[in-house]
């Protein structure tokens, strides 16, 4: 299953003090509403008032990506320093509220410090109402977002009311689909890595097979040295995004490194915390360093095997399997494995308890992969609407890629 580590962190401290998470809301006054509950919230989102608030005034809602966090939330775009010059790189609305937590060292510009630096106009209109169902119907027939469109309009039709770039009746932005047939076509790459979790049980070892980022965006008609790309966000049916930039997808990680007997064969079951592959690299015979290249790559392969295709555990909010596509990310400071946060510390006294520092990059390789955006998207379409259809994409074994530098044509 995936844990959705990063966002983990995220909604907990959302559940005490952000936007989507309320203490004590009174409700008194919102009787005649029906009392419905947020279909696409996450673990955190079990008690989720503010989005049970918004499905219930406006139940068409319910199960729609508006049911989420990007209706109140905004995303932002930075600059950073690269070897050849100064990039840009967007951060979508979970990214950019996870910056408050872990501020990037590399963005020039200021990055938020609270929760209501976060917001959308029509979040920060709904914060200064006062947080009820009340409040969303009192903002109703506002324009939010200055786009032309009352709020209830917007909804009416699924477009964000605090996003002016999202209004009814637009077009959808151009896209490529891919078949699993098609990528399998392309020049594949496969790489033996650490994939190091941050709160699971278990660390792993294992070979993926698939295509770079690279490849398939080139073979989307992408250049991915056009200086006007602000990188990419990867998207899973789920509504989990996660950013990458130009560099991640251009760069050749450092050599991976490779420790062997720390599984509970070897460690016993209360101290044993990493799975190994029942077929190891014929060069591995111990401790060192991995060969081969190590890149950013879109999987479809792992140990020999097709990746289990992905299901939602609506109970559990976290997608079950890993496929039928998977983001791979190698680490960028490659070390040893770390048991998860959850289970330690531990009294095994090896040195292997969970270290805060390791690169912990099992977070970043999103499961599930539907679409890949090219960022930003071109002006005057909207946004592909991935909770509405986004699993029939698991189900067909394919995948999207639309944005800057796509024509359908």
């Amino acid at each position: 299953m995936r844990n959705i580590e990063t966002k983990t962190i995220f909604w907990a401290i959302l559940m005490m003090i952000g936007i989507w998470t309320v203490g004590a809301v009174s409700c008194s006054s919102d009787s005649d509403d029906q009392d419905l509950v947020s279909s696409n919230s996450y673990k955190g989102h079990e008690n989720d008032l503010d989005a049970n608030n918004f499905v219930s005034v406006y139940p068409n809602t319910l199960g729609t990506r508006l049911d989420d966090c990007q209706t109140c939330h905004t995303g932002g775009t930075f600059s950073y320093e690269s070897y050849d010059g100064i990039k840009t790189a967007f951060k979508n609305s979970c990214d950019f509220c996870h910056l408050i937590i872990h501020p990037s060292e590399d963005f020039i510009e200021a990055q938020p410090t609270t929760y209501a630096e976060t917001l959308n106009p029509y979040g920060a209109a709904y914060m200064a109402a006062g947080r009820t169902r009340d409040a969303l119907k009192s903002i109703a027939t506002d324009d939010s977002d200055s786009d032309s469109f009352p709020n209830k309009e917007e909804i009416a039709d699924l477009k964000y009311p605090g996003d002016p770039d999202s209004q009814p009746g637009q077009e959808v932005a151009p896209m490529i689909t891919f078949t699993m047939d098609q990528l399998k076509g392309l020049a594949s790459h496969e790489q033996f890595m650490l994939v190091n979790s941050h709160k699971q049980e278990f660390d792993s070892y294992a070979s993926y097979v698939g295509v770079t980022v690279g490849t398939l965006l080139s073979e989307a008609g992408v250049d991915i040295t056009d200086s006007a790309i602000q990188g990419i966000t990867v998207i899973a049916p789920d509504g989990y995004m996660k950013d990458f930039t130009t560099e991640q997808i251009q760069k050749t990680y450092p050599t991976g490194l490779y420790y062997a007997g720390l599984d509970t064969a070897t460690l016993g079951t209360e101290c044993g915390f990493v799975m190994y592959p029942d077929n190891l690299p014929s060069n591995l015979t111990g401790d060192g360093e991995i060969t081969g290249d190590q890149l950013l790559i879109m999987a479809y392969e792992r140990d020999g095997l097709p990746l289990d295709p992905s299901s939602l555990d609506i109970t559990e909010g976290k997608i079950e399997g890993e496929g039928p596509f998977r983001v791979v990310l190698p680490q960028s400071v490659p070390d040893e494995p770390d048991r998860g946060s959850m289970f330690s510390p531990t009294d095994c006294a090896d040195g292997y308890d969970y270290d805060d520092s390791k690169d912990h990059n099992a977070g970043d390789m999103v499961r599930g992969v539907i679409a890949v955006r090219v960022n930003p998207l071109p002006e005057g379409y909207e946004d592909f609407d991935h909770y509405n259809g986004g699993w029939s994409y698991v189900e067909s074994e394919s995948i999207i890629v639309y944005g800057h530098g796509i024509d359908a044509d």
